[in-house]
């Protein structure tokens, strides 16, 4: 089989487009997305950092079908040069044939250009054909984080009820996104503020990089934000907490929970609870069922959420390895 598999660049087409989606929703069913999610990405995407697209063909007899994406990319959260993340989606009826390894070596090849000193990917965990051939190539686990999904239908609030009413005594406010830009000409500012100060605290295998507000700002010009789905903690003036939801375009009943986190200074005050509590109550309110959410397994975040009766799907790995710096 291997000898009629050839790679080629993406070229952006709307054939090229459908089918890699196709590919990538056939790994991931639960969070799918379209050709026009993709375009949308593709078109507002930062052009300052690496991101290219091949696809993998088979020829038989005188059809083509395209079997497999791969991706190389360049992180926009880590200061570390020669850092590359690349991944592939094969076929489900191919994935056993020997496809791997001429894909990902194309994948390598294709970053000769640049000083390549280390590689990152990943894959679930149940995913045990691709775990078995990162390995093989030198790849070392270097973090696990743990899917974990929550049905909002018949969610009691009750035993939880303490921790609202005890943020609220305490003067602490909990409004959208949406309120915010209305009542604060400072909110995005201070948003971004916010944010960058929560993901640095984030356990990551990358040094973490604050992105621009430029960058953070591309957040609100995305197909789905929804910014009275994103809930920020205000004590006073000052923002101090923030959990944010992403509605999924493909399953109208799906959310995804973006960044959940208070600041050091406002922690162990139940706040992250009541956050999450907002979150839990406005799906229900859209009518929608499902919350899924991603936590590195030791993020006090994880049994924030098992507590509120989130349960653990396959986790995430993530792999790396060094390489030798390669120039052309």
């Amino acid at each position: 089989m291997k000898q009629n598999f050839t790679i080629r660049p993406f070229e952006y087409t709307d054939l090229d487009y459908a089918v890699g989606v196709k590919l990538v929703n056939q790994s991931w069913p639960n969070d799918p997305s379209t050709v026009e999610i993709w375009k949308h990405c593709y078109n507002n995407r930062n052009k300052d950092y690496m991101n290219r697209r091949f696809l993998g063909e088979i020829k038989q007899e005188n059809a083509t079908q395209i079997v497999a994406i791969g991706f190389c990319s360049e992180s926009i959260s880590s200061k570390k040069t020669g850092k590359y993340y690349i991944d592939f989606y094969i076929e489900q009826a191919f994935e056993k044939q020997g496809l791997d390894e001429p894909l990902y070596t194309y994948l390598v090849t294709a970053l000769s250009d640049k000083k390549l000193r280390e590689l990152q990917t990943g894959t679930r965990e149940d995913n045990v054909h691709r775990i078995e051939f990162l390995q093989a190539q030198g790849f070392q686990q270097v973090m696990r984080s743990p899917s974990s999904e929550l049905n909002v239908l018949g969610f009691d609030f009750a035993p939880f009820a303490r921790y609202t009413e005890k943020v609220v005594a305490s003067g602490i406010e909990i409004v959208t996104a949406q309120e915010l830009q209305v009542r604060d000409a400072n909110w995005m500012q201070k948003l971004y503020d916010l944010d960058m100060a929560i993901e640095q605290d984030m356990p990551s295998t990358n040094e973490f990089t604050p992105i621009g507000i430029d960058e953070f700002a591309r957040n609100f010009k995305s197909h789905n934000i929804r910014t009275d789905a994103w809930f920020v903690a205000v004590d006073g003036e000052d923002y101090v907490g923030i959990s944010s939801l992403w509605p999924n375009l493909v399953r109208e009943d799906l959310f995804i929970v973006g960044t959940t986190g208070v600041l050091p200074s406002h922690r162990r005050r139940g706040i992250a609870t009541a956050l999450k509590l907002k979150t839990i109550a406005f799906v229900q309110a859209f009518g929608a069922g499902i919350i899924v959410t991603s936590n590195e397994e030791n993020n006090p975040m994880y049994d924030l959420n098992l507590k509120l009766g989130f349960k653990p799907t396959p986790a995430w790995l993530t792999f790396e390895k060094s390489c030798k710096e390669s120039t052309t």
